[in-house]
């Protein structure tokens, strides 16, 4: 009786073994919290078969909110640092450091905006299309029209000497270089078609080669329409500065008339000096020269000659009405002006 009783409070106090689940059963977290009933009284089964295919059980109304939220929130943050930096890559475009001396290189223009999503991208515009020329094209263009005006001053003197016939010259003396006579008569497009003409073989030799070695360069850094830009604002300035000393300072030859495009390319070696103070130059094509001292002493020498030395075959004053012309370029890229 006593082995009796002693047996059933043994059985009664056994726990009986949690069911065994098939191996083929993978464990998958229920949306609902953990029980405190038996596995085997739940209504929704809290492990779902491999081999079923069922839907994704979806997350509750609160996450859905808190996830809502924090995406407008992030994106609106991204969306603001984006604008924020290209604001800032547009301010510092041709920002000089202590780390990195000189402007950053042009990569084109357009894109999505500057908004950093993705965007249905805009028409392109003249510039975009300019720009996506290939620079030499550009500097290729702009040689051959001073050859082919330097070709017409000489097919004009051709015709003076051999039949007498001054037409042609007259015609280039009136359209293709800078006088006070030109400009009181109302040719002001002299001011710019000065900038491509020449007379001389050396004259046109040296011009050409420092446009054809330095374009490329400023090109990089403004790209075509950029360097165009320069060139013509050069021109027209180192046009305008000598008209102006040649009438009303250097009274020595009121006749005088000036051409050639020194001026706009001064004004593209002094933005480039300006940009790259430490780059080097090779002065003469031999002697390296640091860019900041080269275009000073060339600023220098212009300056002395255009005042205490007149009455030379070098338009001083042209040469530094380019260089101004370039550095003033360079202060309003990096708005400074």
């Amino acid at each position: 009786m006593n082995s009796a009783n002693t047996i059933r409070t043994l059985l009664s106090r056994v726990v009986c073994p949690p069911p065994v689940l098939p191996p083929t059963w993978f464990f998958r977290p229920s949306t609902l919290p953990f029980p405190s009933r038996p596995i085997s009284t739940l209504a929704l089964p809290l492990f779902t078969p491999s081999f079923r295919a069922e839907p994704a059980a979806l997350p509750s109304r609160h996450f859905l909110q808190l996830r809502q939220a924090f995406y407008h929130r992030s994106a609106d943050r991204s969306l603001v640092q984006s604008r924020a930096a290209a604001s800032s890559l547009s301010r510092r475009a041709l920002h000089t450091s202590s780390i990195q001396r000189g402007p950053r290189w042009y990569n084109g223009r357009g894109g999505n905006g500057g908004s950093g999503g993705y965007q249905r991208r805009r028409d392109p515009s003249w510039r975009d299309r300019l720009d996506s020329i290939p620079a030499m094209y550009v500097v290729g263009t702009l040689i051959a029209i001073n050859l082919a005006v330097f070709a017409a001053w000489n097919y004009g003197y051709q015709l003076a000497q051999r039949f007498r016939d001054g037409s042609w010259l007259r015609f280039l003396q009136r359209n293709f270089t800078t006088s006070w006579v030109n400009f009181s008569q109302g040719r002001v497009w002299t001011l710019l078609t000065s900038a491509f003409s020449h007379e001389g073989t050396s004259h046109i030799l040296v011009n050409m080669a420092s446009l054809f070695f330095m374009a490329p360069a400023v090109i990089s850094i403004l790209g075509n329409s950029g360097f165009l830009a320069l060139y013509f604002f050069a021109g027209v300035a180192s046009s305008t500065v000598s008209l102006v000393f040649n009438h009303f300072v250097n009274r020595q030859n009121p006749h005088y008339a000036a051409h050639g495009a020194s001026g706009a390319t001064y004004g593209a070696i002094s933005f480039f000096a300006a940009a790259y103070p430490r780059q080097t130059f090779l002065l003469f094509f031999v002697v390296p020269v640091p860019a900041w001292l080269c275009v000073s002493g060339i600023f220098a020498w212009d300056l002395y000659n255009g005042l205490f030395r007149r009455g030379g075959m070098t338009d001083s004053a042209g040469h530094v009405g380019g260089m101004l012309a370039g550095v003033l370029f360079f202060l309003r890229k990096i708005g400074r002006v």
